[in-house]
């Protein structure tokens, strides 16, 4: 018992230690109509690259 308690210590005191990569910045560009007009008119393209 205390062998999976360590076992289970040291795990959970590795994946806090692994270091995580930052996301990306985004490059895509929102279209130039607003989302609650493309909405209004259907264009649901529009409202998906929102």
């Amino acid at each position: 018992m205390k062998h999976l308690l360590i076992t289970t210590i040291a795990a959970v005191v590795l994946v806090g230690c692994a270091t995580t990569q930052s996301p990306e910045p985004s490059t895509a560009k929102a279209p130039d109509i607003l989302i609650a007009d493309a909405a209004f008119d259907g264009n649901i393209k529009a409202v998906k690259q929102h």
